[in-house]
C-alpha cells in the first residue's frame, strides 16, 4: 500500500491567523522579513499558515524554522490538515535569510524565506 499523497498549496508568515467555523483561514499582516535592532532578538509572536491537499491517511509532518546556518529555531512537531502555527517568542540569533519549511518525513513539501535584518533606531543613528 502506497503512502497517502500530500501536497502544499501555500505557506505564509503573518502577524495573526485563525480558522473560522466555516473552515476558511484568515491571515492578517502577511510578511517576509523581520527587522531587529540587535541580536539576539525575540520576535513576540508570528503565525505560519500552511494550506495543503491531502489524501486520507496518516501524514508525518514537520514544521521547522531554520537559521542561515541550518540550526532549528522551533521544536519538532506533528500535525495533520491545514496548519495555523502560533509561534510566541521566536528567538533570533542570526541576521540573514532563514527558511520556514514544511516536511512530510524527509520530503520537503515547500517553504518560504524569512529575512532578518539589522536596523538602527533613531537614537542610535543620531549617535553614529
Amino acid at each position: 500500500m502506497s503512502p497517502a499523497q500530500l501536497s502544499l498549496r501555500t505557506i505564509l508568515l503573518c502577524d495573526y491567523a485563525l480558522t473560522g467555523q466555516d473552515g476558511k483561514i484568515s491571515a492578517v499582516g502577511i510578511f517576509g522579513q523581520i527587522n531587529v535592532s540587535r541580536l539576539p532578538a525575540v520576535h513576540p509572536r508570528l503565525f505560519i499558515v500552511a494550506m495543503m491537499d491531502a489524501e486520507p491517511g496518516p501524514h508525518d509532518l514537520t514544521l521547522q524554522v531554520l537559521s542561515p546556518n541550518g540550526g532549528r529555531l522551533v521544536p519538532q512537531g506533528t500535525a495533520i490538515a491545514n496548519i495555523v502555527a502560533d509561534l510566541n517568542g521566536l528567538e533570533l540569533r542570526e541576521l540573514g535569510r532563514h527558511e520556514v519549511e514544511l516536511r512530510e518525513g524527509s520530503r520537503l513539501l515547500g517553504g518560504t524565506p524569512l529575512h532578518v535584518n539589522l536596523i538602527f533606531q533613531a537614537s542610535e543613528a543620531a549617535r553614529a
